[in-house]
């Protein structure tokens, strides 16, 4: 007995120790550090577990002290085993450090350190080898391996006393512990540990009974001691993410610590608000599971009175509260006045689905019964009259509607957040764990379906449960009749399958993601009659970006009083299904709609109401939306969704949706460049105005005269005007000649007569009466005036000459439009690009032009976006300029390639638009050089087409032709072709425009070029290129650019035909000093003037020295601006390597010169071009002059002369060339002395024939760089050409915009 009685007495000394290794482990870790963001919440819930350890064992002492705890009581080995456990959560230094990232500092830094092991086995006084690790004492044991602790026989009274040394050195280690708890999941693990092991101390306090002691010490609870928990669910083992209201709760109790307060804070309410189906009944559930056994918790379902009566009863019964069965009291009184007692325990109620204002504040009189009275009547006084309050419990209320919320709960109102994506995916997959999740598609496809679902818990469910059960439907499937219009019928289908589920009211057990909503709806039309209006209006329209104050115009059934609209959608916000926009759409705030609820809405409606909705829906909008004119486009943007949405599900159309479909029409065509939708809507208006009030109806001609105008901008010219005309003679007949309607079709079709081409004239026929007209009955400075002047302006333009009053016209309009529009009105960016075209063809005003454009540019940008066809058009224009000045040829093909990418995909291959951009781009290829096969393909489609759709002589096929021309000429060898295109498009143009037209002009040019390379024709070249440059010096002036390269060609066939070489001078330094001037020293054209003065100073001779200054500087720029090998800077080299001949003695320089141009051109152009014969031809030459290379002469000359005899023909200037050359090798060759002669007999009468007589051919002279001019770079020569053809294309299609 003595030996009893001691161990009694020093076990409650193990006790203390144990307390003591527990709390000095809590406060050690109050120190730790952490860059994990949940710590601070983590250390809090430390502090929380810690004051309640503190608690608990300060009751364990005083029960020891009071022998109303003895230790050969089972509980008390319970006690002890607990707090073993927690001391082990700090004491097992080896598993700290595994899971937490503690580390044990060494006092002694000098002494070698013992492994990790061995210092926790020398903490616990256990003094085995380090090597020992099987002759643990059991101390160690029951410290350290606590998994197999089992507290029956195997704990004994002596093995506990055994622990106290021990356990009072891992107190003095403690202080050597650094924390770092870095794991957010682990640290959380480790409060639940101790959470745990708090819980089962306070039930073994309590004086609970044992049941079985495993690694959580698990207690029972009897019948008896239990507290009630009437819950009707299972706890949900699939609940994703955290509990909202667990968050609140702990946020709650941290917020009174922190201010000194006590935790009990009496009677405490909150409320859960959100949409039907986000998962509000889940995250309470997931929360009260936590108080089972601990706390009272009764479930009340409160979406009807009948509900809340049952689950009263029900209440009753359980608690067996007095008189709960007597059917003569009120029951709800009873049950809050029981919970209102103190026999209740400190309880939980949960009022779930209390969404039904009406249900708890009744607009019905109020009872006149006294407060208490057993007479009054839940239904007639509402469920809020029944709710307990007093000193204690806790109340949980779970709403759709925020407005219940906020009356039930006042301040304490969380409103449901959706799920995040990744937990989404994780509820699917709980529900559907066969779902092919491995293709990358399916994963993307998931995702997409998961945010169409707006991460719903409810619907996500439902979906994955039927994907389970229907394999053969994939994820991908599913979501194209989510996101198709067409399947909406059956994706209604789909969801609104039954789908039972064990953790919804039994109700509701095969309720359904859509019809949840219908409750909402019920509800809304009980309470608020305006409400449910918007609410169906809204079901007809888009369900994003609604805007408010499109929702106050409207005056929904007639109420224009903004206080009850405003409370009648704040009505809908309190019930989730509005939503605040979560962005500003340029339109004032604005809503959005759950897409399920917007569906669910729609179906809700589908019992023959649907129909009628939407008819109405389409008057209110067609009499509420403004014009689509430039000044409300901002508000369209935000309409036309809504528009298109009510369009699109209209059954039967009426006058009011032909009229939305007019407006909304005017809006995709104009402010969009969406053509082909625009025409849908406006066919549907046609269609129903002629059913309505017949074919001549001013609505239906409207209709006919949009259709029109909108394919001249597709490109449908053709039908355009047969449209047109029809419009024209019906309004000329119905509405006269003068009407405002009439005058507006001929303005059209005017526009669009000037773009088939070929009837200029009666286009400006039509443009100068409509002009006149509106002046006398418009005013000047009206805006269809200033559209009449903008058009007769291009009009002027396009038949050429009159460029004066052409000028003065368009800065007319654009000084108006400036002042009465302002300056970024689309009509005044149009007046802009076209003023800019005029100065441009103008020429002298680059500066100007250039900021004109990029003005335009950047505001259409803006304001139109990237992919406009106005945006497309400046990027276009901008880019001609940009070409035209020079230097900016990579940002040219740029903004070409990126506006041909557009159009291609936006109007198809074949619209004028898409083929200007093909046209450009080409020719930019082209002055990039290097690409002309590409430039080749371009333009051949390009001809194609044009001449398929627009017809030999149209002006664009002309212009194609006329371009396609100077692509062969580049690639070389196929003359004859150029010549016979060049000649019919001149044909063309002088019997179509006029001898003195810039478009005619410009094809004598490039004919007269094409004659020169032919050889043979000089003097026709001569007279062709006089009379180009009479006229343009007359009608442009004398430094025009395109005057200006009249002067340099002509330059070029003087020094050909020989003998006027002062005049040639003259002719070239004017051009350079203008150039110079206007353009730069570094311009192309520049440039190319100055290569060609160098060929006339080294013809005229004595003046080698500046020959060669300005050629190494054009040779120098070239080299610098386009790059190594382009076409250019190799006619540089060319030319310099001939001048350093010239200038003798750097004859290596000139070798390897002419080698590397031979190079280039070989790999580029091809072996047989007529460059590259050119370089043979040279370089053979040089060879020549070194010495000792004769026979590669040779092999290089009969080459080149091989294929000019079979291109050009026998008697070719360059055939004869090449014949005068290689009789020279010949001779010195020695041996072939007949070959000779036949060879300058046959070359030497037809080439001073085709000469001036004075023309002197010295014997090793290159002959053909006399007569082809291969002193002048053939890349000059395709800049000087380029650009000239350039200028008719800036007038085509899609490079204006009438208005």
């Amino acid at each position: 007995m003595a030996e009893v009685a001691g161990l009694a007495l020093g076990v409650p000394g193990v006790l203390d120790t144990l307390i003591k290794t527990c709390l000095e482990g809590y406060r050690f870790i109050s120190t730790a550090r952490s860059a994990d963001e949940d710590f601070e919440n983590h250390r809090y819930q430390f502090k929380v577990e810690q004051q309640k350890l503190k608690d608990l064992t300060t009751t364990v002492t005083s029960r020891i002290r009071e022998s109303t705890l003895k230790t050969d009581d089972e509980r008390f080995l319970l006690i002890s085993s607990t707090l073993i456990r927690i001391a082990q959560q700090f004491s097992d230094f080896k598993r700290l450090e595994s899971l937490y990232g503690v580390q044990i500092s060494s006092s002694d830094k000098s002494a070698e350190k013992p492994s990790k092991r061995y210092r926790f086995r020398k903490i616990l006084g256990l003094e085995a080898s380090q090597k020992d690790t099987k002759s643990e004492s059991d101390a160690f044991k029951t410290v350290l391996t606590l998994t197999d602790l089992h507290l029956d026989k195997n704990l004994e009274m002596a093995t506990l006393e055994t622990l106290k040394p021990h356990l009072n050195s891992v107190i003095n280690t403690y202080s050597r512990l650094k924390w770092a708890c870095l794991d957010s999941e682990k640290t959380q693990t480790l409060i639940s540990k101790l959470q745990q092991y708090n819980s089962n101390l306070e039930k073994l306090v309590d004086g609970h009974s044992v049941d079985k002691v495993g690694i959580t010490t698990v207690v029972n609870v009897t019948a008896k001691d239990k507290p009630h928990f009437m819950v009707p669910f299972p706890r949900n083992e699939d609940f994703i993410g955290k509990s909202h209201i667990a968050s609140w709760f702990k946020a709650y109790r941290k917020q009174r610590i922190a201010a000194g307060k006590s935790e009990h804070t009496g009677h405490l309410r909150l409320a859960l608000c959100g949409l039907g189906g986000i998962g509000k009944t889940q995250d309470v559930l997931n929360f009260i599971y936590e108080y089972e056994n601990k706390r009272p918790v009764f479930w009340i379902h409160a979406g009807s009175v009948t509900q809340f009566e049952a689950d009263c009863q029900k209440l009753g019964s359980l608690a067996k509260i007095p008189g709960h069965d007597d059917t003569e009291k009120n029951l709800g009184l009873i049950v809050k006045q029981w919970l209102e007692g103190p026999q209740s325990g400190d309880w939980i109620l949960v009022l779930d689905n209390a969404d039904n204002m009406l249900d708890f504040y009744p607009i019905a009189p109020k009872s006149t019964a006294s407060k208490e009275s057993d007479t009054v009547s839940i239904a007639h006084d509402g469920i809020a009259k029944f709710i307990p309050r007093g000193s204690k419990g806790t109340i949980i209320v779970t709403t759709r509607d925020r407005e219940v919320a906020r009356n039930l709960a006042n301040q304490n109102v969380i409103i449901k957040p959706e799920l995040h994506p990744e937990q989404a995916i994780e509820l699917f997959y709980r529900h559907c764990p066969n779902a092919e999740d491995t293709a990358d598609d399916t994963s993307t496809a998931l995702q997409r379906l998961l945010k169409e679902l707006q991460y719903l818990p409810l619907a996500i469910v439902q979906v994955a449960a039927y994907l389970d059960l229907n394999r053969s439907i994939s994820t991908s499937k599913y979501l194209e009749m989510f996101e198709s219009k067409k399947e909406s019928q059956k994706l209604k289908r789909l969801l609104s399958k039954p789908h039972h589920n064990i953790w919804r009211d039994n109700s509701e057990n095969a309720e359904t993601i859509l019809t949840t909503f219908s409750i909402s709806f019920r509800q809304l039309q009980e309470q608020s009659k305006l409400a449910d209006s918007f609410l169906r209006f809204m079901a007809c329209i888009d369900r994003k970006a609604i805007p408010r104050d499109l929702l106050f115009q409207i005056h929904m059934d007639d109420v224009e009083d903004e206080l009850l609209i405003s409370e009648a959608l704040d009505k809908l916000v309190n019930f989730s299904i509005l939503q605040h926009a979560k962005v500003d759409f340029g339109c004032g705030k604005g809503y959005e709609i759950h897409s399920l609820v917007h569906l669910a809405m729609q179906t809700y409606l589908e019992s023959g109401e649907m129909d009628t909705t939407l008819n109405k829906a389409s008057t209110v909008l067609a009499n509420t939306l403004p014009d689509s004119k430039y000044e409300n486009w901002a508000e369209w943007r935000v309409y036309l969704p809504h528009a298109m949405e009510l369009l699109a599900n209209l059954k039967e159309d009426s006058e009011a949706s032909a009229d939305l479909c007019m407006k909304a029409g005017y809006h995709l065509s104009e402010a969009l460049g969406q053509y082909s939708e625009s025409l849908i809507l406006y066919a549907r208006a046609r269609k129903l105005y002629a059913v309505l009030f017949g074919e001549e109806n001013t609505k239906t001609l409207e209709a006919m005269h949009s259709i029109g105008y909108t394919f001249r901008h597709a490109g449908r010219l053709k039908e355009s005007q047969e449209l047109q005309e029809k419009v024209l003679e019906a309004r000329g007949r119905t509405l006269g000649e003068e009407h405002p309607d009439t005058l507006r079709s001929m303005h059209h079709l005017a526009m669009t007569y000037r773009l088939l081409g070929g009837r200029l004239k009666e286009v400006q026929e039509l443009e100068e009466k409509v002009l006149e007209v509106r002046r006398r009955t418009l005013g000047e400075e009206h805006p269809d005036t200033l559209s009449s002047m903008h058009n007769l302006a291009i009009t002027y333009e396009r038949r050429g000459g009159r460029l004066k009053e052409v000028q003065e016209l368009k800065e007319k309009v654009l000084e108006v439009r400036r002042r009465t529009l302002g300056e970024e009105h689309p009509d005044t960016l149009t007046s802009m690009n076209n003023l800019a075209i005029t100065y441009e063809t103008q020429g002298g005003r680059l500066r100007e032009v250039l900021e004109l454009k990029e003005k335009v540019l950047e505001v259409r940008r803006r304001t139109l976006g990237e992919e406009h066809p106005d945006t497309l058009t400046s990027m276009n224009n901008l880019a001609i300029t940009y070409e035209t000045q020079g230097g900016r040829l990579k940002e040219v093909q740029e903004l070409q390639e990126k506006v041909l990418e557009v159009r291609r995909r936006t109007l198809g291959e074949e619209h004028p638009d898409t083929l200007t951009s093909m046209h450009n781009l080409a020719i930019t290829y082209e002055k990039q050089g290097g690409r002309l096969k590409e430039v080749q393909e371009l333009k051949e489609k390009v001809l194609e087409v044009r001449r398929r759709t627009l017809g030999e002589e149209h002006p664009d096929t002309l212009g194609s032709m006329q371009n396609l021309a100077f692509t062969y000429r580049e690639l070389g060898g196929r003359l004859k072709e150029v010549q016979e295109l060049e000649e019919k498009v001149l044909e063309v143009r002088m019997r179509t425009l006029g001898e003195e037209h810039p478009d005619t002009l410009t094809s004598m040019h490039n004919l007269a070029i094409t004659y020169r390379l032919l050889g043979g024709r000089l003097k026709e070249v001569q007279e062709l290129e006089e009379k180009v440059l009479e006229v343009r010096r007359r009608t442009l002036g004398e430094e025009h650019p395109d005057t200006l390269r009249s002067m340099h060609h002509l330059a070029m066939t003087y020094r050909l035909l020989g003998g006027r070489l002062k005049e040639v001078q003259e002719l070239e330094e004017k051009v350079l000093e203008v150039r110079r001037r206007t353009l730069g020293e570094e311009h192309p054209d520049t440039l190319g003037i100055m290569n060609n003065l160098a060929i006339t100073y080294k013809t005229q001779g004595g003046r080698l020295k500046e020959v060669q200054e300005l050629e190494e500087k054009v040779l120098e720029v070239r080299r610098r601006t386009l790059g190594e090998e382009h076409p250019d800077t190799l006619s540089s080299m060319h030319n310099l390597a001939f001048t350093c001949r010239e200038l003798g003695g750097r004859l290596k320089e000139v070798q390897e010169l002419q080698e590397k141009v031979l190079e280039v051109w070989r790999r580029t152009l091809g072996e047989e071009h007529p460059d590259t014969l050119s370089s043979m031809h040279n370089l053979a030459f040089t060879y020549r002059e070194l010495g000792g290379r004769l026979k590669e002469v040779q092999e290089l000359q009969e080459k080149v002369l091989e294929v000019w005899r079979r291109t050009l023909g026998e008697e070719h200037p360059d055939t004869l060339s090449s014949m005068h050359n290689l009789a020279i090798t010949y001779r010195q060759l020695g041996g072939r002395l007949k070959e000779v002669q036949e060879l300058e007999e046959k070359c030497l009468n037809p080439t001073l024939r085709g000469l001036s007589t004075d023309l002197h051919i010295p014997i090793g002279v290159d002959i053909d760089l006399l007569l082809k001019g291969s002193y002048f770079s053939s890349g000059a020569l395709h800049v000087e050409t380029a650009a000239c053809l350039k200028t008719q294309e800036q007038f085509g299609p899609g490079y204006f915009r009438p208005v």
